[in-house]
Parts: C-alpha cells; sequence; structure tokens
C-alpha cells in the first residue's frame, strides 16, 4: 500500500469523524441541550459528509470515498431515515457527476441501505450487525465499481480493497461505540440530576416540616396554659395562636405554588405590564411616607415573551420586599432596560440594603430575615424567571439599598 492512499485514507477518517467527534463532546459535556441534540446530530451528519467529499483524492485513490458513507450508516442507526436518505441523495450526485460512476450502480446501493435499515429496524437487529450488513453490501458494490472502472485487477488491488473495507467497519464500529459510551454518560448523568432533584425535595421537606413544627409548637404551648377562668389572658392566646397557624399554613401555600409553577407564555407589553403593576402597588403604599417613582417608557413599544401574571407577581413580590426594607421618607424605583438582548426590569429602593452572607442566601428556600416571613418568596420569584430562560440579579450593600434586575430574553 503507497503512502499517498495511506494518507487518503487517513484525511478522510480524519473529515468524517472530526465533526461527530465534536457532537458528541457537546452532548456530553454541555448541560441544556438535550432539547436541541437531535438538530445538532443533522449539523454533524451533514458537514461530516461534506468535509468528506470536499477532499476529492487523487484520481486511482477514489474508492477511498467509502468513508462518506460513514454518516448516512450512523443516520440510520439513530433512526433518522430521513436525513439517511438525503445523505445518499447528496452521494448519489457527487459520485454520478464527479466520480462518473453509472448512476444505476450508485442509485441500487442506496436503495439497498434503506432496505436494510427498514428489515433491520422490523426485526431489531443489533447496531453491530447493522454495521456489518453495509460493510458486506458496501465491499460488494465498492468491488463493483472497482473492477467496472479497471481492465486489470492485481492480487495487491485486491488486498488494498479487503484493508479499506476493513478499515471503514472499524471505523464506523469505532464512532458507535463512542455513541454507547456517550448514551451511558449522559444516563448517568441523568441519575445524578435525579439524586440532586431527590436530595432538594428531601431537603426542602425536611426545613417545611421544621418551619411548620414551630408554630404549632407555639400553639400547643399556649393550649396548654389557657386557663378558661382567664378570659383576658385567653383572648390573647388564642390571637397569638391564630397568627401561628396562618403562618403554617402561608408556608404551606408557598411550598405548594413553588413545587406546581406553570408557564404559559404570551405576547407582553412591557408599559402595559409595568403600569398595571404600578396601578396595584401604589394603593398598598399610599398610607405610608415613602416615595414610589416610576419611569415609563410611553414613547416605545417594547413587547416580550412570558407569562404576564407570573411576572407580575414576581415584581409584586420584589417591590413588597422594597417596601418592607425601606424605612419612612424612602425612595422605590421603578424602571427598565435593554440590555444587549436581554429586557431589565429593575426594582431599586435606599432601605436597609443586606451583606454579603445574605445575598449568598437569599434564593434559598425557607431563608428569611424577616420576623413573619415564610422564606419562599424570593426562591419562588426565582423559579418562575428560570422558567423564563432569565434571571434575578441581586446588587446590596448595608444601609445603602438594593437593587434587583429582572433580566429576561428580548427578541
Amino acid at each position: 500500500m503507497n503512502t499517498l492512499i495511506i494518507k487518503d485514507i487517513i484525511i478522510n477518517i480524519i473529515l468524517v469523524t472530526f465533526p461527530i467527534l465534536i457532537y458528541l463532546v457537546l452532548v456530553c459535556y454541555k448541560e441544556g441541550i438535550d432539547n436541541k441534540k437531535d438538530n445538532l446530530l443533522t449539523i454533524a451528519l451533514l458537514t461530516s459528509l461534506y468535509l468528506s467529499l470536499k477532499y476529492l483524492p487523487s484520481e486511482s485513490n477514489t474508492k477511498v470515498l467509502l468513508f462518506c458513507n460513514i454518516p448516512i450508516v450512523i443516520a440510520y442507526i439513530k433512526k433518522k431515515p430521513i436525513l439517511g436518505i438525503i445523505l445518499s441523495i447528496i452521494n448519489i450526485l457527487y459520485f454520478y457527476f464527479v466520480i462518473n460512476i453509472p448512476i444505476v450502480i450508485i442509485a441500487v446501493k442506496y436503495i439497498s441501505y434503506l432496505i436494510l435499515y427498514l428489515c433491520a429496524h422490523k426485526k431489531r437487529l443489533s447496531s453491530g450487525s447493522f454495521v456489518l450488513s453495509i460493510a458486506i453490501i458496501q465491499g460488494f458494490f465498492l468491488s463493483f465499481e472497482y473492477f467496472f472502472k479497471e481492465t486489470t485487477v492485481s492480487v495487491k488491488d485486491f488486498l488494498i480493497l479487503l484493508i479499506i473495507i476493513f478499515i471503514y467497519y472499524f471505523v464506523t464500529f469505532s464512532i458507535l461505540y463512542i455513541f454507547k459510551t456517550i448514551d451511558k454518560i449522559e444516563s448517568l448523568n441523568s441519575t445524578v440530576k435525579l439524586l440532586r432533584k431527590d436530595k432538594k425535595i428531601k431537603d426542602a421537606l425536611f426545613k417545611l416540616t421544621h418551619e411548620i413544627k414551630n408554630p404549632l409548637s407555639v400553639c400547643k404551648g399556649y393550649l396548654d396554659m389557657i386557663d378558661l377562668n382567664k378570659e383576658e389572658k385567653a383572648i390573647k392566646y388564642i390571637s397569638i395562636m391564630k397568627q401561628e397557624i396562618n403562618r403554617s399554613l402561608n408556608i404551606i401555600s408557598d411550598f405548594v405554588e413553588y413545587n406546581k409553577i406553570k408557564i404559559i407564555k404570551e405576547h407582553i407589553e412591557l408599559n402595559y405590564l409595568l403600569d398595571d403593576v404600578y396601578d396595584s402597588f401604589k394603593i398598598l403604599i399610599n398610607n405610608q411616607k415613602i416615595k414610589l417613582e416610576y419611569k415609563s417608557r410611553d414613547d416605545e413599544d417594547i413587547y416580550f415573551m412570558g407569562d404576564y401574571e407570573r411576572i407580575k407577581q414576581v415584581i409584586i413580590n420584589l417591590l413588597k420586599n422594597a417596601l418592607e426594607a425601606t424605612n419612612e421618607n424612602g425612595r422605590i424605583s421603578i424602571y427598565s432596560n435593554i440590555y444587549k438582548q436581554y429586557l431589565e426590569i429593575i426594582i431599586e429602593d435606599n432601605g436597609i440594603g443586606m451583606n454579603e452572607e445574605t445575598l449568598m442566601k437569599i434564593e434559598e428556600m425557607f431563608y428569611t430575615t424577616k420576623q413573619n416571613g415564610t422564606g419562599l418568596g424570593v426562591a419562588l420569584s426565582s423559579e418562575i424567571i428560570k422558567s423564563h430562560n432569565g434571571k434575578l440579579i441581586y446588587i446590596s450593600e448595608p444601609n445603602k439599598g438594593t437593587k434587583v434586575t429582572i433580566r429576561l430574553p428580548y427578541q
């Protein structure tokens, strides 16, 4: 085997496998890519075929173009027959117009690939058996094409042909083995995610139990202390117990809400949303000596996709937090901003602010600095915004105030 054909084989293997390996690495290590896997695989296989056909080997070594069939085999094995047919049509046209092989021979070969896929799918053949069957068919047609063009064939030529077919089978099988390994890694990652989620739920339930246990213990204590003969104290204790029971109900209500977040996206006009929030919130602030500033963008229509009621719920919750953190004669501002491909809704106050420790824990469930808080409001708001593929950004300093930015995808 001369160095030229070895060079052609190596280059073709690299060109064919490189896009597929990139796809496998992305799938294995990139989070949140599950819903794009099919599209990425399509791009990888099309790129793989393009690169293998782009590099045209020397005229005497066109047999190494056998490797351009690997993307087709993978498409069929990954149960993407439409993609396999499209890749086959590209190959048929290429071999007919560029390599000058009779179209009937090429068409029959790729039709046999499809028939073999349908049979394998029906009989549920393993991927290894399918690849071996493809290699046998490919060897037959390659021999036919090769001998069709050559007038004399030596034993050396025949051995080279067998070696190329063997390399083809080995490369294809190796790629499939990597695919299976990646599938196992994905399965392992899914298991780890489930375990983490399970741990998160257990931790949340433990904290929920702890949070409910405290007010119940208080209620039990006061029930033991109630003396019906001392009406004044009994009324006072009953009032305290009502507060504790209401607190428990609020915790349970917020916890249930946290675990059933459902987002229904629609087109939202920003000014309409913020006007609605402002009108709703200024009623709550009327009796307090706090200035509420609202900077609207009435001069432009800004639309984005989101769940109107959920986002309104988040803004109102953040405004309530700002109100509770702001002293008399304080100030709360609401305004918006367009930042690159993001829409920002900003709530800013000049209240008591937060230290670094509070900022780090602020989105944790049941973490609160309020005497009667449930510690679920901020966590719920964060989950709602994450469901919109956005995020909450907190900037705060003690005694200097807090700035909260709701950053959402825009355009």
